[in-house]
């Protein structure tokens, strides 16, 4: 059974070590995840499933809109419909329009989002400083 629920500054190290793991070259430090988490701009929603975090989500309200920021599933957890629990719980959450930034060639993750309805709205060339890749901008319309 898996668990989601709003994190707090007792889940850094869990969520450091996620972050360090499914996004190498532009994780979050310590010291930055501990400062989200006290700006009540943030929010941080994780799912747990026996006990350990297995999935995250970081939300910026940015005034008229939110961000998801990031979004990260454990790899051993993929395809069992977590990543959509947890974009069900942020539009059940949410009033206003959501965007995201996603990487072109993380066609997995486009296809769960078109399902939940985002739409392709344009694309920032070498988004990436990691890869140089190219993102797509993504949103869904609340109202």
């Amino acid at each position: 059974m898996q668990i989601i629920q709003g994190m707090d500054t007792d889940n850094i190290e869990e969520l450091y070590q996620l972050e360090k793991k499914y996004f190498p070259g532009n994780y979050y430090s310590r010291d930055s995840l501990f400062k989200m988490l006290e700006n009540s701009r943030y929010y941080f929603w994780g799912v747990w499933k026996k006990e350990r975090l297995i999935g995250y989500v970081i939300l910026l309200d940015s005034i008229d809109i939110f961000e998801i920021i990031k979004i990260a599933v454990n790899t051993s957890c993929r395809n069992q419909g977590i990543g959509e629990k947890m974009l069900r719980t942020i539009l059940q959450n949410v009033e206003k329009n959501i965007h995201l930034e996603v990487r072109e060639s993380n066609l997995a993750a486009i296809k769960l989002y078109e399902k939940m309805g985002f739409k392709n709205l344009f694309k920032r060339k070498d988004y990436y400083g990691d890869t140089g890749e190219d993102a797509l901008v993504m949103a869904l319309s609340k109202q």
